[in-house]
């Protein structure tokens, strides 16, 4: 009787010594061993580091966050989307000493956790998959928010009403950043059109600024685009077109560069990889950090730009801000289906793995 007295009256301590044990375990398995302190980065980039784009961008901000926890870091460059060359980067960054390792293109994602589980003892981070693996999970920046404040400036100050997206491939990435700055481009302007051009490559520069003179044939005065390099912004210059750029400015342009819709990714890879360090990474199946963490940012305005605008997209910033609602209310599809109602919001996971259709306003151009 006393025996279960008590185990009634010390069972409440035993489960907390219980779950205790279990969190220590969880915590300590996505960290490294006691006797391993020193942490290697490895950075997978599809194009070369400094392309003063894409690739440059995450090879400088992982850096950045490198050097201030004093890593160390390796990168590997011009590797395609495909599962052996993907693995026999990843191979060599291992051999080298890397156990941690960010995989920074999109179409990464699709390996990852099979590549992940081969290397049980290295910490995979990817902009896109699932992070099903024990030791994998995803980040990202909600580039998207932005995308939706640039399409308000550029939908009020095009003169034609309509606006040129110059792109790779359909895929939820390309496809929310296209949809948000679509529905930026209606607050400012319900009747403009957006005109989306599919190159099929991340850097094909012939197909890209071949895409602009296409685009400007069809009308469009406000040329923005989603690609490795700012090829379309530097036809657009050359061709007298306003634009909007993307990811980063590494160079000056005239003043119909409005402004342009900008990662900060030394913060999101800071954020990411203290979180590894800490032993916390194994709490989130994802990051996705947006204005109100400084994940992304809007460029300065060009002169061109009214001051009603920028009260506008000021205000829409806040809004943003306050509760991250860029897809939600009714929203309709560009072929009339109803994909968000009045009182609902489209969940995460939605726009991260299964946005597959266009909001209205967009135009795919065949």
């Amino acid at each position: 009787m006393k025996s279960k007295k008590w185990a009634e009256h010390n069972l409440p301590l035993l489960l907390v010594g219980v779950i205790c044990v279990v969190l220590v375990v969880v915590i300590r398995s996505f960290q490294l061993p006691e006797t391993e302190r020193h942490i290697t980065v490895g950075c997978v980039l599809v194009g070369e580091k400094d392309d003063k784009g894409w690739n440059e961008s995450h090879s400088t901000g992982l850096l950045n966050a490198c050097n201030a926890y004093d890593c160390g870091f390796m990168v590997w460059e011009r590797v395609a989307e495909s599962e052996p060359t993907v693995s026999a980067a990843v191979r060599e960054l291992v051999n080298n000493g890397a156990n941690v390792i960010f995989l920074t293109s999109f179409g990464y994602g699709e390996y990852m956790d099979e590549i992940a589980r081969k290397y049980p003892r290295v910490a995979f981070f990817g902009i896109s998959g699932e992070g099903a693996a024990k030791n994998s999970t995803t980040y990202f920046a909600r580039l998207y928010q932005a995308r939706y404040i640039a399409g308000i400036i550029a939908g009020a100050t095009s003169k034609t009403g309509v606006l040129g997206y110059v792109t790779s491939t359909p895929n939820p990435q390309s496809n929310r950043g296209i949809n948000a700055y679509a529905m930026g481009m209606r607050v400012a302007n319900p009747r403009a059109r957006l005109i989306v051009r599919f190159t099929g490559s991340w850097e094909d520069e012939a197909a890209e600024r071949g895409s602009v003179a296409l685009l400007a044939e069809k009308g469009a005065d406000v040329i923005t685009y989603h690609e490795d390099r700012p090829y379309a912004v530097q036809e657009a210059e050359k061709r007298g077109l306003m634009s909007v750029g993307y990811d980063a400015v590494y160079e000056e342009y005239s003043d119909k560069f409005l402004t342009a819709a900008m990662y900060n990714w030394e913060v999101l890879y800071e954020k990411v990889l203290g979180d590894y360090m800490s032993g916390r990474s194994n709490f989130s199946n994802s990051y996705w950090l947006g204005f109100d963490e400084g994940a992304v940012a809007l460029y300065r305005l060009s002169p061109r730009v009214s001051k009603e605008t920028a009260s506008l997209a000021s205000a829409e910033k806040q809004r943003i801000v306050n509760d991250r609602s860029v897809f939600s209310g009714i929203i309709y599809d560009n072929r009339g289906t109803l994909r968000c109602d009045k009182d609902e919001r489209i969940s995460d996971y939605e726009l991260f793995t299964g946005m597959d259709w266009f909001v209205e306003g967009v135009e795919i151009y065949e």
